[in-house]
């Protein structure tokens, strides 16, 4: 496994009240706390279940940092309470491998504090290691905050998907974004 920043030391999130690292079997429990929270919003994630348990995230966090994927967390207190986490994964397909998509939560009481910029520094960094050309997510156009900090970090809007996303609260939009980490390839605008 690599070294993660946090393995070496980050002042500004310790400073901050909070540590940015690979996940671990033991956050899982701590890790569903918050994701239930955010899914009970119904506003920033697709989902409006939790369909998991602590044992399916346990055997998942168990490789959470390898050339096809990272699962990172944002932890908070001595007991290391989950207050964030993002995922990325590399595409499968053969012609889409290049590409790793991202999804990300951070806990409500948390947001604004820079969690979610550090946890992109991380996957970023990730993504360089790992060869990644390219990163990908979808954001609800109604979620000013995300798309602020992804525009921050180079990511551009390339589309709109019209009510890709059903939920009781009605048909969303989703807006894509990606962030080239090699020079844009020319014949990618065609």
């Amino acid at each position: 496994m690599v070294e993660t920043s946090s393995e070496r030391g980050r002042p500004e999130t310790a400073a901050a009240g909070f540590e940015v690292r690979p996940s671990r079997p033991s956050d899982a429990g701590s890790f569903l706390q918050m994701w239930r929270g955010v899914v009970a919003e119904r506003w920033f994630v697709r989902t409006e279940t939790v369909r998991w348990g602590r044992r399916y995230y346990r055997r998942r966090f168990r490789h959470s940092w390898t050339e096809d994927q990272a699962s990172l967390v944002a932890v908070t207190g001595p007991g290391g309470q989950v207050v964030g986490n993002l995922d990325a994964a590399r595409e499968e397909g053969p012609v889409t491998r290049h590409i790793a998509s991202i999804g990300m939560a951070v806990a409500p009481e948390w947001r604004g504090r820079g969690i979610g910029s550090a946890l992109m520094e991380e996957a970023i960094r990730w993504a360089r290691e790992a060869r990644v050309e390219k990163l990908a997510l979808s954001v609800y156009p109604g979620n000013e905050a995300a798309r602020a900090m992804y525009r921050k970090f180079g990511f551009e809007e390339e589309g709109r998907l019209t009510g890709q996303s059903k939920k009781s609260i009605g048909y969303l939009d989703e807006i894509v974004m990606g962030l080239w980490l090699i020079e844009r390839p020319r014949d990618a605008d065609s």
